[in-house]
């Protein structure tokens, strides 16, 4: 009996668990389950979402198509109606070179030049007694905006076009009203074909209205429009959902909707285009967007099947996916957002300060006041400065040479000076730590070669620098010499040269010789490990394999190593005409009416540096913090060019660029960009969006002054040596005759001149120079004169030079 009520008992307690159990299962599967059904729902509104998505996408493509269509032909009509030819209204002259460009263009029916009263004359007809000063199009290039009008049947053909209308205007500055239109007509056989291209599906098709509901394009004969019968418009048909679309069209908004159109329920995407005031739609059967949701239903019944049986060992397996997946995620975006942060930090973080390095170092480099002692310091510190910016670049450049997107710029270079300005900067490293530097160049050398400078000198820097950080006492020896002379062709002259460093130092073991060309590999005592990145050997070969050679090794422990490598270098003949303007001497100044520089950059060391170099030449330089302020000073001042940075709070550099470009009094101002960005697609955008040039920073004066030239068409004006200058005031002094001078301002200007050149404002001097001319042409050469004296500096010639007239210098 005891054993009984306990098995009894035993059998109550267990099925009580079962039960428990079973309870908890069935909840949790109708919880599942429930849940289950809406995330269901929720996915299958996603995937039509983006299946609707798709749908737009394929109206966004046509309208894309046909506006940039209307943009190129939009752009030719402006084009043409800024030629001479267009602006002098003479049909005699203008047919004949209309005529060419239709057959040219091979996309326009006919050009026609309209007179303010609406007379017209074109290539098909010639000239005609119709009058258009009716249409819409001629009003409103007659007022002064360029158009694209609705699609007209012609007046003068009888064919159904469209006219691309903007005003003539004259060239004279006084007269701000149109003196005419000219206008390109084009057939819509274009549109139609881009339209009737559009498709998704069977049974789909297209069409596209103007801005008044009528179709332009439409696979419905009855609802375009012909000579005998107008379009009706959609806006007053009786199918009311087409209808309401119409009026979105013609309201130019877009979108994608599902409603009854021709008694059963269609997709319908719509667009308007921004070229024209037409809108641009797309219908599509229903079922060929949801037919693709009917897998998706499908797998949905099997999973909903399998939920009942497996939901608690689905929902952990899916838990722990998903737990997993998130990780995997979070970790590959950290590493992205790493790396990403990492490239941009390095190159605005370290290159900016390097830019007031450099910048400040080649501006002391200009300054007449510095002893030649300290300007071999400062010209240490500026090449010290720029082998630091290519330890910057080392990773960068490894990530380039991995992705072949790294390539060599040769340049004519004298190659014994290249080669001891190296010698020069490991010299001082050398000192700093008691060796011994030896520098031996063959005495065959070629003195001219044509190379990538930039590349060949990080290679013997880092070949160098290593041999030093790793040499505690003895020497290290750089060696350079001609192996051979290849043959080339007639003109071209190529020599094999072997470059060697050979050291005292701590030596390689044979397992790490295997590895020292390795990227982020060091050798060595951990100390020295520390003092670089790991990267200069591996860039090293890679650099050298470009050049068409390869690095070697040899070392013992104790006793030293040699690396060395060969490569065919080609001889410049032409180098010293690449020196001849190094030759010419310093720039002080260039001829002609001072230029306005706008420099937007919201760094002020990037900013000074940009003003101390140009002001002293003769540049008005106006500074602007960010895009914002840079646009508004651009429009006030209308500088000659801009010279901007690419990331900057408020308003950044593309913007600021595309607002210059869409500016009509300054859009065809000179835009330099000027960024630390390492990317190169910035530096294409930068283009892209419309600047003239890029310059990288840190910036080069010879760079920047090359950009200058190039863009204002400037003349630069040297320093003179000190013997061309004792001729000039050997020549001023010899004048003695009246004839022999220039005419003069009055003694009050020249007493004035005087005092400024006493005080050393020469800028004040310039602008009088310039007050002189406009006042009166006869004073020009004397203002030329005295602008040339200025530029240089010296206050003794200038009042060497208005002695001659009188004027007490005291």
């Amino acid at each position: 009996m005891i054993r009984a009520n306990s098995s009894l008992s035993d059998t109550k307690i267990h099925s009580s668990h079962n039960l428990l159990i079973r309870f908890i299962l069935g909840g949790t599967t109708l919880i599942v389950s429930i849940s289950a059904y809406f995330s269901y729902q929720a996915a299958r509104k996603i995937t039509l979402e983006d299946l609707r998505g798709k749908a737009f996408l394929e109206v966004q493509k046509g309208v894309g198509e046909i506006e940039e269509w209307l943009h190129v032909r939009k752009v030719e009509v402006q084009t043409l109606a800024h030629t001479s030819t267009i602006r002098s209204l003479d049909w005699s002259v203008a047919e004949p070179y209309l005529k060419s460009e239709v057959e040219r263009i091979n996309e326009f029916f006919f050009f026609q030049i309209v007179s303010p009263d609406g007379l017209f004359s074109n290539t098909k007809v010639g000239r005609s007694n119709k009058n258009i000063k009716d249409r819409d199009y001629f009003q409103k290039a007659l007022a002064g905006k360029s158009n694209i009008s609705d699609p007209f049947i012609s007046r003068s053909t009888g064919i159904p076009l469209i006219a691309i209308a903007t005003p003539i205007w004259s060239n004279s500055p006084t007269n701000d009203s149109p003196i005419g239109v000219f206008h390109g007509n084009v057939k819509v056989d274009h549109i139609a074909k881009v339209v009737n291209s559009l498709r998704y599906g069977k049974n789909s098709y297209a069409f596209a209205l103007n801005s008044q509901g009528e179709a332009i394009v439409h696979p419905d004969s009855t609802l375009m429009s012909t000579v005998e019968k107008p379009a009706p418009s959609l806006l007053k048909i009786p199918d009311r959902n087409l209808t309401a679309i119409a009026q979105q069209m013609v309201n130019k908004q877009q979108g994608i909707q599902l409603m009854e159109i021709d008694g059963t329920k269609k997709y319908i995407a719509y667009l308007s285009l921004r070229e024209a005031n037409w809108s641009v739609a797309l219908v599509i059967p229903r079922q060929n967007i949801e037919s693709r949701l009917q897998f998706l239903d499908f797998i949905a019944l099997i999973v909903g099947g399998l939920t009942v049986t497996m939901i608690t060992v689905l929902w952990w397996v899916q838990a722990f996916e998903q737990a997993q997946l998130k990780k995997s995620k979070a970790t590959a975006d950290s590493a992205n957002r790493a790396k990403s942060e990492f490239l941009a930090n390095m190159s605005h973080e370290l290159r900016t300060p390097l830019n007031g390095i450099l910048g400040c170092a080649q501006i002391l480099l200009r300054s007449k006041g510095l002893l030649e002692s300290e300007q071999y310091h400062v010209n240490i510190i500026e090449q010290c400065g720029s082998h630091l910016l290519t330890l910057i670049n080392d990773i960068l450049d490894l990530s380039k040479i991995e992705a072949r997107k790294l390539e060599l710029h040769h340049q004519d270079v004298h190659f014994p000076s290249f080669l001891q300005g190296i010698g020069e900067i490991c010299q001082i490293r050398a000192e700093q730590k008691g060796i011994l530097f030896v520098y031996e160049p063959a005495i065959n050398l070629p003195n001219g070669v044509h190379v990538d400078v930039k590349r060949l000198r990080q290679v013997l820097l880092n070949m160098l620098g290593n041999a030093i950080k790793f040499t505690d006492e003895g020497k290290v020896s750089f060696k350079v010499e001609v192996i051979d002379q290849l043959s080339a062709d007639e003109q071209t002259v190529k020599y094999r040269i072997h470059f060697s460093v050979e050291d005292t130092g701590i030596g390689i073991t044979p397992s790490e010789l295997a590895k020292i060309f390795l990227p982020f590999e060091q050798v060595g005592e951990k100390k020295r490990q520390t003092e670089g990145t790991g990267l200069g050997l591996a860039i090293t070969r890679q650099l050298v394999q470009m050049m068409g050679g390869d690095i070697h090794v040899k070392s013992q422990i104790g006793q030293g190593s040699t690396f060395w490598f060969e490569i065919a270098i080609a001889e410049a003949r032409e180098w010293v005409q690449s020196a001849m303007v190094a030759s010419k001497g310093q720039i002080i100044g260039f001829e002609g009416s001072p230029r306005t520089i706008l420099m937007v950059d919201d760094r002020w060391e990037n900013r000074t540096v940009i003003t101390n170099l140009l002001q002293p030449l003769g540049f008005n330089v106006v500074e602007a913090s960010n895009g914002q302020e840079g646009l508004e000073k651009a429009i006030a001042l209308k500088p000659d060019l801009v010279i901007t940075d690419l990331l900057m709070p408020e308003m950044d550099g593309f913007e600021l660029i595309q607002h210059l470009r869409h500016t009509p009094d300054i859009q065809n101002i000179k835009i330099i960009v000027s960024s630390a960005s390492v990317f190169e697609t910035d530096q294409n955008r930068s283009l892209e969006a419309g600047g003239d040039a890029f310059l990288s920073k840190p910036i080069q004066v010879d760079e920047l002054l090359h950009q200058l030239e190039f863009h204002l068409n400037l003349a630069w004006i040297y320093q003179q040596s000190q013997s061309e200058q004792q001729r000039i005031n050997s020549s001023t002094t010899t004048r003695n005759s009246p004839s022999d001078k220039l005419i003069s301002p009055s003694p009050d200007v020249l007493r004035e001149l005087v005092i400024l050149a006493s005080k050393g404002n020469f800028n004040a001097i310039l602008k009088l120079a310039d007050q002189l001319e406009e006042t009166d042409t006869n004073f020009a050469p004397f203002a030329n004169q005295l602008r040339q004296l200025a530029r240089q500096f010296d206050e003794d010639l200038i009042l060497n030079f208005l002695t001659q007239y009188g004027v007490e210098t005291t």
